[in-house]
């Protein structure tokens, strides 16, 4: 059952996610891993995976889809300012901190949950 509440909770984080993005800055990641971690309960480990893999893909295929439309030009001119080797490279490491970011937003929603709701 664990694992199916942290499948739903990535689908969901990114669905909220990307909402979220259209409208306001980028950090409105944090609000949503948050709030579907409060709303669906799972305990620390399981509320971070759910959170930074929800985001870290979400990042990933948008970061892929941005360097797809636009040719590489500007992810390779970026790849460059901070000498990474390529661009493909820029675009894990942009996935890998939004997920760290949506993970620990996660985990504060589940730990707000068990600190609003401690029966549970």
């Amino acid at each position: 059952m664990t694992s199916f509440k942290v499948l739903v909770k990535i689908l969901l984080t990114a669905l909220l996610a990307y909402l979220f993005q259209t409208m306001l800055p980028w950090w409105s990641i944090v609000i949503a891993s948050s709030t579907i971690s409060f709303i669906i309960s799972t305990k620390g480990f399981s509320s971070f995976v759910g959170g930074f893999l929800g985001i870290g893909m979400l990042w990933f295929l948008m970061a892929t889809i941005i360097d797809i439309q636009t040719d590489s030009i500007l992810t390779e001119r970026v790849a460059g300012i901070f000498s990474l080797p390529n661009n493909w490279l820029l675009i894990l490491i942009t996935s890998i901190i939004g997920g760290l970011v949506g993970g620990f937003g996660a985990l504060t929603g589940s730990y707000f949950r068990s600190w609003v709701m401690p029966t549970e």
